[in-house]
Parts: C-alpha cells; sequence; structure tokens
C-alpha cells in the first residue's frame, strides 16, 4: 500500500466550490455504484430467516431510492454533473418503459452473476436495477441501445472524474 490513513487529509474546500465538489462527487458515486437488486430466500442461510428484498438505493428514477431523497439536493445547478446524472436517469427511462414496462423480468441470462447464484430463485431485472446488472444484460444480449446509453455514462463519468481531480489539484492544492 502507497498510503495509509496519516497520509490522507480532507480537502480543504472552498466555501464558493463546496455545492460545485459535492455535486461532482455525488454524480459520481450515481456513475461508479455497484448496488444491485436482489433478494435473500427465505430459511437462507438459517432456518427460519424470512425473504429479504434489496432494492438498489441508488436508482435515480425512484423517488424512494435514497438517492433521491438525500443525494439528489446536493446536485447544484453545475453541468457536468448535471448531464451525467440526466444521462443516468435517461437510461433508467429507457430501461423500464422499452425493455421492463414497470415489470420484473426473470429468467434473463444473469443466473451465474454473484448476486444470483448463491441462491434458487430464477435471476431477475426490475426497473430499478443496478446499472451492473443493466449493462451485464446489455452486453448478453448485445443491445446496442442500452450500450450506447453506457457508453455515454462513461464518457460524461470520465469528465467528471477529471473535474473532480482538477479542483483537487488546483482549486484545493490538495497535494502539496
Amino acid at each position: 500500500m502507497w498510503a495509509n490513513q496519516f497520509d490522507l487529509w480532507m480537502p480543504e474546500i472552498k466555501p464558493n466550490l463546496k455545492a460545485k465538489f459535492y455535486s461532482l462527487c455525488f454524480a459520481f458515486a450515481l456513475a461508479e455504484n455497484r448496488c444491485v437488486v436482489t433478494k435473500f430466500e427465505a430459511d437462507n442461510p438459517v432456518k427460519g430467516a424470512p425473504e429479504v428484498f434489496v432494492d438498489n438505493p441508488l436508482c435515480p428514477t425512484n423517488q424512494e431510492a435514497f438517492w433521491a431523497t438525500t443525494l439528489l439536493p446536493y446536485i447544484q445547478k453545475h453541468k457536468i454533473p448535471i448531464d451525467l446524472v440526466d444521462k443516468i436517469t435517461a437510461l433508467y427511462k429507457t430501461w423500464n418503459v422499452k425493455y421492463c414496462k414497470g415489470n420484473v423480468l426473470r429468467n434473463i441470462g444473469l443466473h451465474d452473476e454473484p448476486y444470483f447464484k448463491y441462491f434458487d430463485y430464477a435471476d431477475f431485472l426490475t426497473p430499478y436495477s443496478g446499472l451492473i446488472q443493466i449493462k451485464k444484460y446489455a452486453q448478453i444480449n448485445g443491445d446496442g441501445e442500452l450500450l450506447v446509453h453506457f457508453e455515454e455514462i462513461t464518457r460524461l463519468t470520465s469528465g467528471v472524474r477529471n473535474e473532480i481531480y482538477r479542483m483537487l489539484v488546483e482549486d484545493f492544492k490538495y497535494f502539496e
């Protein structure tokens, strides 16, 4: 490891740049998250355990999700993070309208993925499934429309990452 906790410190964020920096960080977190929709079967791993359904807390189209209730309010009117959040939201709208149609898709070819392979139920996707689940579905099915969305998300994420780095180096002098 090249660093330990004593080598890391909180950047000194200038008050006039705080909203932009948080917007960038939260947009980046949305794009790079690995949240999934899954469930834990009843009686697994312990007899008597209830079934537990785990929804995606970072789905931008679910108004009850952690994203909408807690993080989205921090996305301020800065073009770079808003463009990324809007593109991810557009992907989810396309996913729901054209693919899920508000329903659950079952037996869709993700049964070997870590979030399904250890359970006995059929693999599934919902309108709020994780980005990594939707992307895997698109790759397995060679779905060009969804893959184009992901290419644009990757491009916009790179722009957000570059702006975060620029701010850390130039505005906050973090590495000096």
